[in-house]
C-alpha cells in the first residue's frame, strides 16, 4: 500500500475550503487522519483562519474528524464553543452513520470491517471511524452521508461472515471508551523504526525488519519505510505488540535526543 503523503496536493484541498468559506460556503471535507488534523491547522493557522475552522467526526472523541470552514456571517458569538457546535451541525449534516451486524457466529477486528469496506470501491477519505462492538460481532461505521446507500445496499459481507448494513442512530450517550497508559522515552528521530521500536520496547533494528515486512500500521494504513517520520497524533500499531498514539516530541534532552510522549491502547 502506498502510503507517501502529498503535501502539496493536500494543501492545496484545504486551501480551497477555506476559500469557498471566505466567499460565504460552508466547506467541509473528507475524513483526516490525526496527522491530517495536526497538517490543517498549521496551514489555516498560517493563512489567518483561527477561529473560523473546526473538526468533527460524527461523535465527540472521533479519531477520524473532518474539516469544516465556517464564513463569518454563521459564527455570531465568535466563541470556540459556537464554532464548535456549528462545525458540529454543518458536518452532521453531511455525515451518516451505519450499524452493520454480522451473524454473531464470528469476532470481526476493525480491519476486517474496514478492508469489506474499501474492496466495495470506496475510497478511504469518505469513511471516518469504525467502532466496533466488544464482542466483535458488529460495527458502527461514519462515512459520507453521499456514499452512505451504496455502502448498505452492497456490503454483505465481512470477512467470512455474512452481515447487513443500514443507517443508524448512535445510541444515546454514544461515548467509546478508549483506556490508555502512558509512555515516555527518548528516541534518536522522529523516523518511524526509532519510535516504533521505543514504543514496543523493542532494539531498532528489530522495529526496521517489522515495518520493512509490512507488520507495522501508521493511522490504520500499512508503514514500509523505516525513514518516514511520525508527527504527534499519530496512530501506530506493531503487530504482536499493541496500538499507540504519538502525543508529542517534548524538547530534546542534552544528549540531543527527543522525547518522546505517548499512550498505549489497554
Amino acid at each position: 500500500m502506498n502510503t507517501e503523503f502529498d503535501s502539496e496536493l493536500f494543501s492545496a484541498r484545504v486551501l480551497d475550503l477555506s476559500d469557498r468559506a471566505e466567499r460565504g460556503e460552508a466547506a467541509v471535507g473528507g475524513f483526516y487522519t490525526p496527522r491530517e488534523i495536526f497538517t490543517a491547522t498549521e496551514i489555516l493557522l498560517r493563512r489567518g483562519r483561527k477561529g473560523t475552522f473546526a473538526f468533527f467526526g460524527g461523535y465527540d472523541g472521533a479519531e477520524r474528524q473532518r474539516l469544516c470552514c465556517l464564513p463569518d456571517y454563521m459564527l455570531y458569538e465568535g466563541t470556540e464553543e459556537e464554532l464548535s457546535r456549528v462545525a458540529a451541525v454543518t458536518v452532521g449534516e453531511e455525515t451518516s452513520v451505519l450499524r452493520v451486524s454480522g451473524s454473531g457466529f464470528r469476532t470481526l477486528s476493525h480491519r476486517d470491517f474496514m478492508g469489506a469496506i474499501l474492496n466495495l470501491g470506496i475510497k478511504r477519505h469518505t469513511v471516518g471511524d469504525i467502532i466496533t462492538d466488544e464482542d466483535g460481532h458488529g460495527a458502527y461505521v461514519f462515512c459520507d452521508r453521499r456514499i452512505s446507500g451504496y455502502i448498505a445496499g452492497n456490503l454483505s459481507r465481512v470477512a467470512s461472515d455474512a452481515v447487513t448494513a443500514a443507517e443508524a442512530v448512535l445510541p444515546e450517550g454514544f461515548a467509546p471508551e478508549r483506556k490508555t497508559e502512558p509512555i515516555s522515552d527518548t528516541v534518536a528521530s522522529e523516523r518511524a523504526d526509532c519510535v516504533a521500536a521505543a514504543l514496543a520496547n523493542m532494539p531498532r533494528d528489530r522495529a526496521k525488519s517489522m515495518i520493512t515486512s509490512g507488520l507495522v500500521e501508521v493511522n490504520y494504513e500499512v508503514m514500509t519505510k523505516p525513514d518516514e517520520k511520525l508527527c504527534p497524533g499519530d496512530i501506530v500499531s506493531v503487530r504482536g505488540c499493541g496500538r499507540f498514539r504519538i502525543c508529542g516530541f517534548d524538547g530534546v534532552t542534552r544528549r540531543g535526543r527527543l522525547r518522546l510522549l505517548a499512550e498505549k491502547f489497554i
